[in-house]
């Protein structure tokens, strides 16, 4: 027979063990998200003389997404190589900030200047991280964009999928 005080603490022991077990399941449980985005961003530096190959970028602006809403973006970019007179490469990676945390990626993409002196960019990224409601963000996604001749100002739509 239990005596009252080994009948306490099994039970409170099989609640902590139940609550948590409930909660690992909850914490484990992840979703996947599709988006599309509308984003506009600018150079706030540039240095190791870019666009060359081996220059370096940072960039910041706003991304909107219905589901997420308005937030910001920092991206920070080297030039990887020139393959074409109009074109340049580069990888990088992003940090997008919304209320209730941040996505971090990295990327690789295009910028192929056009005959009028405007550029068309495009970039294919993968999800790295985030925190907050996002911790452990996994994922893909592309982005293809514009910078109009004499404009140093990017604007674009992204799609893509992020489980969290």
């Amino acid at each position: 027979m239990l005596t009252m005080r080994t009948r306490i603490f099994l039970t409170t022991a099989l609640t902590v063990l139940g609550t948590s077990a409930s909660g690992l399941a909850l914490a484990k449980a992840k979703t996947t998200h599709t988006y599309s985005s509308t984003l506009q961003s600018a150079p706030l530096s540039t240095a190791n003389g870019y666009p060359n190959p081996g220059g370096t970028a940072h960039l910041a602006g706003a991304v909107k997404i219905r589901a997420y809403g308005v937030g910001a973006l920092i991206d920070d970019v080297t030039i990887t190589g020139h393959p074409a007179s109009n074109v340049f490469t580069y990888r990088g990676s992003e940090v997008d900030f919304f209320d209730h945390g941040t996505w971090r990626s990295t990327l690789t993409g295009t910028a192929t200047v056009q005959s009028d002196g405007s550029q068309r960019i495009a970039v294919t990224g993968r999800f790295t991280g985030g925190t907050g409601r996002y911790v452990g963000a996994r994922g893909r996604y592309t982005f293809s964009g514009t910078v109009p001749a004499g404009s140093s100002v990017l604007t674009g739509r992204s799609t893509g999928s992020i489980t969290y």
